[in-house]
């Protein structure tokens, strides 16, 4: 006999595979199992996705969920973080009056284009939504940009739902110097997963962009705690890389707080964006 409980949300090994009034269905990244999570992230249900979709669908009527429609944004996050560094973001998003999906993907243990294809099955079975935006940040940034590379025929949710908006807060895009390094060592390798060699600089350079015709805002700020790093980088005389030259579509931030998502201009600039798409 199982009992509904309380869990974690699936911050490292679950995938989001559906998401409908902030219930989600979770695929197990090593399992393939799958479970029904309810918006306080109490399991509903588990088996497989049939299962568990119709294991929703009675849930609907008792407790009364109310139709999803209009604008959604998707939340991606970064290396080896889970949906909740989204927490602050989400919030102010919500005010909008757009559905919010903060989604998790098992970073540590994909790829970019396993992930992306999570991503292609995710958007698939939304429902009831007329366009979609995206906020990505760091290392989300390339599953994005494998999604929207995958071939046209496989982007069905294109047909229902357009894409307006995209904001790339610290994208990777030239590799990482951490990654370079710890990428040379078969443990970090393999406790890193694949993600790790994708953000190296010789992978990024192979990895797709976005592209062009889609409206994006690339969004740099140094937080304090990057900062410290580097300044502990240049101390034990490691190269580190200087900002370049902004271009057309980026903008750069003051780093304020010790996290970025924490920093209220990097959070306005966002909002107004997926909004208007302009700033």
């Amino acid at each position: 006999m199982k009992f509904d409980f309380f869990t974690f949300g699936g911050s490292f090994f679950w995938e989001d595979v559906f998401f409908y009034q902030k219930w989600r269905i979770q695929r197990h990244c090593g399992k393939k199992t799958y479970r029904l999570l309810d918006s306080w992230d109490i399991r509903r249900a588990s088996g497989t996705f049939e299962e568990c979709q119709k294991a929703f669908i009675r849930y609907i009527d008792c407790y009364e969920i109310t139709k999803q429609q209009g604008s959604l944004v998707v939340l991606l996050h970064g290396y080896g973080d889970s949906k909740n560094i989204f927490k602050r973001l989400w919030r102010k998003l919500v005010l909008t009056h757009s559905t919010v999906a903060a989604i998790n993907y098992p970073s540590l243990f994909r790829s970019s284009l396993a992930s992306a294809y999570q991503l292609l099955f995710f958007l698939n079975h939304m429902e009831d939504i007329t366009d979609v935006s995206f906020v990505t940040k760091g290392a989300g940034n390339l599953v994005l940009r494998q999604l929207l590379n995958l071939p046209p025929d496989m982007q069905t949710f294109q047909e229902k739902m357009r894409i307006r908006n995209i904001v790339e807060i610290n994208p990777a895009v030239r590799g990482s110097l951490l990654c370079d390094i710890l990428a040379r060592f078969k443990l970090f390798s393999l406790l890193g997963g694949p993600m790790l060699e994708e953000m190296t600089e010789k992978s990024m350079k192979k990895t797709p962009s976005i592209p062009r015709h889609f409206n994006t805002l690339k969004i740099f700020s140094v937080s304090k705690a990057s900062q410290i790093a580097a300044n502990l980088l240049k101390w034990c005389k490691f190269p580190v890389p200087q900002q370049s030259q902004r271009k057309k579509g980026e903008i750069s931030v003051e780093g304020t707080t010790f996290q970025t998502l924490h920093n209220e201009k990097v959070l306005n600039y966002a909002v107004k964006f997926i909004n208007n798409g302009k700033i």
